[in-house]
């Protein structure tokens, strides 16, 4: 019960995306054969990885 409550707390809110957006998402998806909801987390992941990238101070690389 409470893993399928974390789920749920962290479900994407894909409301706000325009629907060009969207069908982009969904073309990516297909050329890389998985939903467009899986493609939309990549897309999420890969997002947050390069902003906490970009956050932290020069020399910091190998920590």
């Amino acid at each position: 019960m409470q893993l399928r409550n974390m789920k749920e707390n962290y479900k994407l809110d894909i409301s706000h995306i325009s629907p060009e957006v969207e069908q982009l998402i969904k073309m990516y998806a297909t050329v890389n054969g998985c939903t467009h909801i899986e493609m939309l987390e990549r897309i999420v992941l890969e997002w947050h990885a390069q902003q906490s990238r970009s956050e932290r101070p020069p020399g910091n690389e190998d920590e």
